[in-house]
Formats: C-alpha cells, structure tokens, sequence
C-alpha cells in the first residue's frame, strides 16, 4: 500500500540541490552581465566569462533535475522509485569520442582568436568536458545496477553539490593549520625570518608584477622543503580526505546499498560529478584551453574510479563488516589519488625551474613524468574496466531476478493479516 507519510530527507536533499543550483545560476548570471557590458561598451568580449556562464548553468540545470526528483520522492510519486538503467552501446561511446575529440581541436584552434573565441568556446566546453567523463562514466558503469531514480539523482547531486563544499572547508582548514606550523617553524629560526622580512620588504618597494621578483622568489620556489610540504599537503592529507568524503551520497545510502556492485556504480557516478565541478571551475583558462581541458580527462578518470572501487567498499563495510577489506582499498584510493598528484606537483615545479634556467634534475624530469601519468592512467582505466567485469558476473540476470509483488497483492496480504 502506498505511503501517505512525505519522505523527509529527500526534501532536504531538494533543499541542498535548490541551493545549489541557485548559486550556480547566481555566478552563471554575474559573468553574463560582465560579458554584455563588455559588448555594449565595444570592447573585446572575454571567453573566460561566455565559458563559465554557459557551464555553471550548465551544472544548475542538473542540480535542478537532482533537485526535481527529490522532490518527486518527498511527495512518493511513483516515478521517483523506479529503477534505473543507463545504456552504453558502443555506437554510442565511439560518437561521444568523436565529437569530444572534434571540440577539444577546433577549440585548440580558436582559443586565441579573440573575435570568435568567446562564441565558440562556450559551445564547445560542455561536450569538451561531459563527453569523456560519461566515457569513463559508461566504461565503469556497464550493465551494472543503480537502484531507485531518486538516490541515483541524490548521489549525482550530493557530489556536485555538498561533497565539495564540505571538502573545500576541509581542505582549507588543513592548509592553515600546516601555514601556522610554518610560521611557528619561521619564527624559530631567527635567520630565515629576517630573510623573508627583507624579501617582503623588497617585494613591496618592486611591486609584485616586476620581473626581478621572480629571481627573488627562485630560490624558495624550487626549495625541497618547499616541494616536500606542497607533496604532503596534495600528495597525501587531500587524498586520504577527498576517498572518504567525495563518496558522500553512497555513504548516506549504505544502508540501502543492495549489492557491491551498485555501490561501485554509484561511487563511479560520484566520481563523475565531482570531476565535473572541478574540470567546470578551471575551463575558463582560455590560455591553455583545450590542453587543459584534455588533460583533465586523466583527472576524471581518477576520480570515476577511486570512487568507483570506495563505493564498492562502502558496501562490504556496511553490509558484510569487512572492515579490513575497506581499509585495504580506502589505502589504494589514497596510493592512486596520491602518485597521480605526485606527479602533477612535480611537473609544476620542474616548469617553474625549467622557466627560472635552473640547473639540476628538477629541471628535466617532465618527460619521464608524462610517461609515468600516461602508465597511471592506462592503469587506472584497467583498473575500472576489470573491476566492472567481475561485478557484472555478481548482476543476476533480469531473468533470475524475483519479480517484485505488485501493489494489489501486497494490499491484499494485508487485509488477510489485520482480518
């Protein structure tokens, strides 16, 4: 018999997704305005502000759809509990990678041509970015179940909305508690503290756009101590935080969870959301757009399957107290996680003493660093596929599967039982 109680924590989730959503359009529409002032004043239109207004409505909408079937499930519409089922023939895939391949090179050939780019790039971002991370998305997902319309929208709309929210106060938090180690650290050593006093002093006098800062700044730029902390900081501490939190809709659904591999669906589908909102929040760098937008595919592909192989975690921690099993794979998350930004930090500073002519290793070290990203992505792409192939073989089939009861009967057993 159907309910006639609301169901109150999916009208908290529309709350959060409403929320969402109007910040969202609320930054979408700010750069709107910049961008006609722009245009009416004659001047030369940015791209950065046409590419976010069209990608942050871009992730209004779909916070507003979360939103929709939230709602939906407050006021127990039948539609709301049906089950869903995303295909991915392969016709399918193979024309998402043409037409993201397509964008990403017209986009590498117009990103500097400022008449047309701020047109065309917008246009070109939304497939740039959503068609390779629902790629992976489908790779990782293939013919496994995601349960009920409404939590697979909860789970989409809680890593776009409040799992980076959550992870950005983190975040934040860690780095100011290691600043403040910092300057207890400086404040130790009377000799360092009286350099970065004179340094500041110089800074000021010069102005920070001068040229002679940055010889200022080389030698602190490129110290190891300095590459040793931003290594702990992103290498590890944002790792061990982001595996557990930007699961954030799997775990609020644990208790729901019905098979290890639906956790590892959804757990995918949070990595997607999350790679989504941070790929969105850089797309505006028309300098190096599409070579950015390019390489953020490896960074979605991380995300779609530490969170993948969590969510799936999640589920034998719950439901099977196999909490070793957790712990073994929340520690391979933070190894992939941890390697893969390694390597990024590592690139940066070796561009930053490759542009300063600074001599040493640190200065030649990105080829090897590409081909240790590439290793690491055809790695983690294996990673998702074999663990999709041994999750399907625990799907049963539609045809094994108990037929649920239908709702005239469960009625009619209750009848039975009260009479």
């Amino acid at each position: 018999m159907k309910s006639s109680q609301n169901h109150i924590p999916s009208l908290l989730s529309a709350l959060i997704f409403i929320v969402g959503a109007l910040f969202l359009f609320g930054i979408a529409l700010v750069m709107g305005i910049g961008a006609l002032a722009s245009f009416f004043r004659g001047t030369d239109v940015p791209a950065q502000q046409t590419i976010f207004l069209v990608a942050f409505g871009f992730e209004g909408i779909i916070l507003l759809t979360a939103t929709f079937f939230s709602f939906q499930k407050f006021l127990q519409k039948p539609s709301a509990d049906q089950n869903v089922t995303i295909p991915s023939p392969v016709w399918l895939i193979a024309l998402s990678v043409i037409v993201a391949s397509a964008s990403i090179l017209i986009g590498y050939q117009i990103s500097e041509i400022e008449p047309v780019a701020w047109i065309l790039l917008p246009i070109l971002t939304i497939p740039a970015i959503v068609l390779p991370l629902g790629v992976l998305l489908a790779f990782g997902i293939r013919k496994l179940p995601f349960g009920r319309r409404w939590q697979t929208w909860n789970v989409l709309g809680l890593a776009m909305s409040l799992a980076p929210l959550m992870l950005f106060i983190i975040e934040a938090l860690i780095a100011i508690v290691i600043f403040f180690i910092i300057i207890v650290y400086v404040i130790g050593q009377p000799e360092l503290a009286s350099q970065l006093e004179e340094l500041s002093q110089q800074i000021m006098i010069l102005g920070p756009d001068s040229e002679v800062v940055l010889d200022l700044l080389s030698p602190y730029l490129t110290n190891p101590a300095v590459i040793v902390t931003a290594l702990i900081y992103m290498a590890v501490l944002v790792p061990a935080v982001e595996e557990i939190f930007k699961p954030l809709g799997v775990w609020l659904f644990a208790s729901k969870l019905e098979s290890r591999a639906q956790g590892f669906a959804l757990g995918a589908l949070s990595g997607a959301g999350y790679a989504l909102i941070e790929t969105i929040g850089v797309s505006g760098q028309t300098t190096e757009w599409a070579t950015l937008l390019f390489t953020r595919i490896g960074t979605g592909l991380l995300h779609i399957t530490t969170s993948a192989l969590m969510g799936g975690a999640i589920f034998l921690a719950w439901h099977e107290r196999r909490y070793l099993r957790f712990i073994g794979i929340y520690f391979l998350a933070i190894l992939l996680h941890g390697l893969w930004n390694t390597a990024a930090i590592l690139f940066t500073f070796s561009s930053v003493a490759e542009m300063l002519e600074q001599e040493g290793r640190l200065s030649t070290i990105q080829p090897a660093l590409v081909v240790g990203m590439s290793v690491l992505a055809v790695g983690l792409f294996l990673i998702l596929v074999r663990s999709n192939w041994k999750l399907r073989k625990t799907v049963p089939s539609p045809s094994t599967q108990p037929a649920l009861p239908d709702e005239s009967v469960e009625t009619g057993e209750v009848a039975k039982e009260t009479s």
